[in-house]
């Protein structure tokens, strides 16, 4: 299974607390539990953080959900979970939708820091049995229609494997969720898209209320993880992940065409300028970048001398891509020449999972919290 060996981002930045997240749920059911409140909080590990009226929302480990204005002015949010946190969205009303562990989808309209579930990996488990249940019953019709024998041997193969997937499935429908949804995006009109684990690709076009499996739109035949989704400004939205896989629909996630990637390993995030939404940074395992400035058309890769991973991303208003990483990775760059590439490193140490570039500072989050570095002017 590869779940042992998992890559996606922020799970692989954060394996000790995976673990031991995975022990407490032996003896308790996390998606029952609420978050407790912590005056903590704001210092424990944190996966994402989002611009909101002047603040910066943050969710991460244990279900926390914060809002944050600087080190002494935040205040923790009432999360009906205790799993994981791994990205947030804010949608054009300003309600706000969270993805985490075990398929966890919440919810919080505006005006409210009460959220609520709307969907858990439960729910997602019956989608994929519904998903392969009716992909079983085609091929066996196509079988059945089939005289060539060599054609025959590779839809019989292919069959059993529908087989073997829907016995796991209906395993983990009786032992509990256990795929965590690692990124969500919404479009202009507040289409929404989840990704995550083995494949999963999630949308609602009712804001977040109800959600429908598209994983099958992709070409992802052996569903590698799917770590990040972006809708960019000019109305653009792509996907990269496991194996060096990119994903690019220029009509809402309707249909989704394949990226040609120059690194086949994995990659943990995509950001796009806002100004300028054709220039497109992906990045990830072990120093490893790339830039495209025609809308995922073409890619010059760039390997960092570092065998630090690159987890997070965010554009300033000028132009200038920042990434953070593990180890404190901190680098910046104009997409249109890496010449300009800087590296830095964060005094903590710390790992970097998410980071949002304010006018001459960062908001650094993960593996301590939330930090602010000062830019050199």
């Amino acid at each position: 299974m590869r779940l042992s060996h998992i890559t996606f981002g922020v799970i692989n930045l954060f394996l000790l607390t995976h673990i031991n997240l995975a022990v407490a749920n032996s003896s308790l059911d996390l998606l029952e539990l609420p978050a407790k409140q912590s005056s903590l909080a704001s210092k424990s590990v944190l996966m994402a953080i989002t611009p909101e009226k002047g603040t910066v929302l943050a969710v991460g480990e244990r279900g926390h959900i914060i809002s944050w204005k600087n080190k002494d002015d935040w205040q923790q949010q009432q999360s009906p979970v205790s799993v994981s946190l791994t990205n947030v969205t804010i949608l054009s009303d300003g309600s706000k939708i969270a993805v985490g562990h075990d398929g966890v989808i919440l919810k919080t309209e505006n005006n409210s820091n009460a959220w609520r579930k709307v969907f858990t990996g439960a729910e997602l488990t019956k989608l994929k049995i519904a998903q392969l249940t009716k992909q079983q019953a085609a091929l066996k019709i196509v079988i059945s229609e089939t005289q060539d024998e060599d054609v025959l041997e590779e839809l019989t193969f292919q069959l059993e494997d529908f087989v073997f997937a829907l016995e796991d499935n209906q395993i983990e429908l009786k032992s509990g969720p256990n795929k965590p949804l690692l990124s969500v995006a919404r479009t202009a009109n507040d289409v929404i898209f989840a990704s995550g684990a083995y494949g999963t690709l999630l949308t609602s076009k009712d804001q977040g209320e109800t959600w429908t499996l598209i994983s099958k739109r992709l070409d992802n035949p052996d569903n590698f993880h799917l770590n990040s989704v972006i809708s960019t400004t000019n109305g653009q939205l792509y996907i990269v992940g496991e194996n060096g896989m990119g994903f690019h629909s220029d009509n809402q996630g309707e249909t989704w065409s394949t990226m040609a990637m120059p690194y086949n390993g994995s990659l943990f995030g995509i950001i796009a300028n806002p100004e300028i939404p054709e220039q497109l940074v992906a990045f990830g395992l072990q120093g490893n970048l790339m830039v495209s400035l025609d809308g995922g058309e073409n890619w010059q890769h760039k390997k960092l001398q570092t065998s630090a991973s690159l987890l997070g991303g965010d554009f300033s208003k000028q132009g200038q891509a920042y990434l953070v990483g593990h180890g404190g990775l901190i680098v910046d760059f104009s997409p249109e020449s890496l010449q300009t590439l800087r590296i830095n490193k964060h005094p903590s140490g710390a790992a970097l999972s998410s980071v949002l570039v304010q006018e001459n500072s960062l908001v650094l989050a993960g593996q301590f919290g939330i930090s602010i570095w000062l830019l050199k002017k």
